[in-house]
């Protein structure tokens, strides 16, 4: 466990790839993946740094999940956002 001793008022951000709720946009990160950013980075000769994204991300929590978390962790309020069409995710927390 790590811990933190931050000052009230204080923010965390955290930026990531982002679990949608959304068949849609959960269905576009999917095939952008498998279409887009594996085949790339295979080119680069980086598939072993890459191929686990999809597996990854569908572990992630959900932006609701994130923000629930946030406030049992101790801190005041949190919000997620959802950037890039939803591809990506940003939780703002604040303590």
């Amino acid at each position: 466990m790590i811990w933190f001793s931050w000052a009230a008022g204080s923010r965390a951000s955290v930026l990531d790839f982002n679990k949608s709720s959304s068949f849609f946009t959960a269905s576009l990160q999917s095939w952008a993946i498998n279409n887009v950013v594996v085949p790339l980075a295979s080119s680069y000769g980086l598939t072993e740094e890459y191929k686990y994204l999809k597996s990854s991300i569908a572990q992630y929590l959900t932006g609701e999940e994130l923000e629930k978390l946030a406030k049992e962790a101790g801190f005041s309020s949190a919000k997620h956002y959802e950037l890039g069409g939803g591809l990506m995710g940003n939780l703002v927390a604040t303590r």
